[in-house]
């Protein structure tokens, strides 16, 4: 039985073999001519674009691809504009948008007229847009959408009438510019006597892709941003003014959209506290900086030795100590985060401010100070550092400002010598103006 099936199978394939050889039945017969070529966009429909005012016109390539069952052939096709009747009856009426036909003299076409020859397979079109004339046209109508409807036509050959238009909406116009790549501050910790020369990476970038150009970037230091910042932040900042080198031009080259520039820190020299170097881009040979981006706050802070807390005794200036010893100040020197010093709340609430006395026994250099909230309780908010030699002269080094978070919080102050350390809360975000802290540190050099 399956010979007789193979056999049936292979005289069949003789028959079409034969029929093949027909010239009634060629290939180029069985397939209808208009189907040799067929022409279409690669890119087709709606397409949001966003134009750049570079000072040059904006390029955009789209191709047209020649295809068929022969594609050796050769071919003619053009790329149109629709007529703004055109674009209101098939897009804007159906919409209910207003959608506008950018001026004449906006946009150009490159290569419009398309002559196929037999080895092409495609040919593109380099759509060109000045953003000064778009802008123009938006500000002068800005109800209106505007758009540039292309489509792709021929008079002899037949079109993909599926991908045979191009939709482009324009949509906004940037300028670009050069700008850091991050200008928030962010702490570098170093530890005094272990300093020895580091490095930082400030990247900028222009704030576009990069494909047209070599920008020439100036970089210089912007001596008023530390005073502004600390007093915005209530921080203090010192304002590196040696101890450090960087190069003060650099190119952004064509291809490139962002790039490093590496500061070099010489610390060895340098005493405990908190530094910052405000990098700022002074000048670019094209666009330019831009405004709110182009300072980097390089900061990084130098740690005093941690001091030992053996020995020390603190008044508070009000306290409730509970049953189990919790409240009472002595609790910010046990090393339990647990156990903590509470402000009075017994009886009545004591008003602002309230302070904490240290008396470390000997003298030291003072350079920061570290404190740890009672864990869960947003209470003390912001304050003052003082540092005195007897207990009762008071000169002010610093100011705190409290996160709400559990994780030791340190604040650097005036390096100060002295004996004494008065922690002073001035505000809380406590309806009754409670203070509490778990935990205390000094740190400094002995």
């Amino acid at each position: 039985m399956k010979k007789i099936v193979y056999l049936s199978m292979f005289a069949g394939c003789l028959v079409s073999l034969g029929a093949c050889n027909s010239s009634e039945y060629d290939l180029e017969n069985q397939i209808p001519e208009r189907y040799n070529k067929i022409l279409y966009l690669q890119t087709t429909g709606k397409q949001e674009l966003t134009l750049y005012d570079t000072g040059e016109n904006n390029t955009f390539t789209y191709a047209v691809i020649k295809s068929g069952s022969e594609p050796t052939l050769t071919a003619t096709a053009d790329l149109k504009v629709l007529t703004q009747q055109e674009l209101d009856e098939r897009y804007g009426e159906l919409e209910g948008v207003n959608y506008k036909i950018l001026p004449g003299d906006a946009y150009s076409l490159g290569n419009s007229h398309m002559e196929f020859a037999s080895q092409d397979r495609y040919q593109n079109v380099i759509v060109s847009v000045d953003p000064t004339k778009v802008q123009t046209a938006m500000e002068a109508d800005p109800t209106a959408v505007w758009v540039l409807p292309l489509y792709a036509t021929s008079e002899v050959d037949s079109i993909n009438t599926d991908k045979n238009n191009l939709f482009l909406q324009f949509t906004k116009i940037l300028k670009p510019a050069v700008q850091f790549s991050n200008t928030r501050v962010s702490m570098i910790t170093k530890q005094y006597g272990l300093v020895g020369t580091f490095t930082q990476e400030a990247l900028f970038k222009l704030d576009v892709e990069n494909i047209s150009w070599d920008i020439t970037c100036s970089f210089t230091i912007d001596d008023e941003y530390v005073n502004n910042y600390n007093t915005e932040h209530k921080t203090t900042y010192k304002l590196l003014d040696a101890h450090y080198s960087f190069a003060e031009q650099m190119v952004l080259s064509k291809g490139t959209t962002e790039t490093p520039l590496v500061v070099t820190i010489e610390g060895a020299n340098l005493e405990p506290g908190d530094y910052m170097l405000p990098i700022k881009i002074s000048n670019t040979s094209l666009f330019l900086p831009k405004e709110g981006e182009d300072v980097y706050p390089l900061t990084f802070r130098i740690m005093g030795t941690q001091l030992s807390r053996t020995g020390w005794t603190v008044v508070a200036s009000s306290q409730t100590v509970e049953g189990n010893g919790n409240g009472a100040a002595s609790n910010i020197f046990d090393d339990n985060i647990n156990t903590y010093w509470h402000s009075k709340w017994d009886n009545g609430y004591p008003p602002l401010p309230h302070d904490l006395v240290i008396d470390t026994e000997t003298t030291h250099e003072f350079t920061q100070i570290s404190l740890q909230r009672r864990l869960g309780y947003d209470y003390a908010r912001l304050g003052h550092f003082y540092v005195s030699d007897t207990g009762e002269s008071w000169q002010e080094v610093g100011t705190f400002t409290m996160e709400n978070q559990d994780a030791v919080q340190t604040f650097s102050i005036t390096p100060t010598k002295g004996r004494y350390v008065k922690i002073e809360v001035t505000e809380s975000n406590n309806n009754n103006n409670c203070a509490a802290f778990s935990e205390v540190y000094l740190y400094g050099i002995n």
